[in-house]
């Protein structure tokens, strides 16, 4: 999962392999084993990847990447913070697991990512909660539906 998470931040950054192991002062060859998953960054080097990449050091290694890495200009909705939407997404794959009515609980915003919150069902008709980013731009719009009382 983190390999994949720093392929898609990386090409969202437009970067390449080289470019970000200039950044970091570390190989092309360490970019391309950690996005492999045949290691990882230290500590240090995953700070430093959070930084490029515009997000915490919680959401690059412990939260699902979604983006097709299109590249338009975003808008700044910090106001959605904290409110129930309804997600009108370009491509309707990139909710994944949630049902095309889903509400998420829109928990960050900055002009790259949007951190959402959801409950799915799991194949034993159980709850989960389900934290991901999503790429700003791959976001149609938001329809809000309510406000959260947490």
């Amino acid at each position: 999962m983190l390999g994949d998470n720093l392929i898609k931040l990386r090409k969202k950054q437009g970067m390449s392999q080289q470019e970000v192991a200039d950044i970091l002062q570390v190989s092309r060859q360490t970019i391309s084993n950690w996005e492999l998953n045949q290691g990882a960054p230290t500590i240090d080097k995953a700070t430093e990847l959070a930084r490029l990449y515009h997000i915490s050091l919680d959401d690059l290694v412990g939260l699902e990447v979604v983006s097709t890495n299109r590249k338009k200009e975003s808008l700044l909705l910090k106001n959605l913070i904290g409110k129930v939407c309804k997600l009108d997404c370009k491509e309707v794959d990139l909710l994944l697991d949630s049902p095309i009515k889903e509400q998420f609980l829109i928990l960050d915003i900055n002009n790259q990512w949007v951190k959402v919150k959801y409950e799915r069902k799991k194949m034993t008709k159980k709850k989960e909660e389900v934290i991901k980013l999503i790429d700003i731009d791959d976001i149609n719009g938001f329809e809000v539906v309510g406000e959260t009382n947490e």
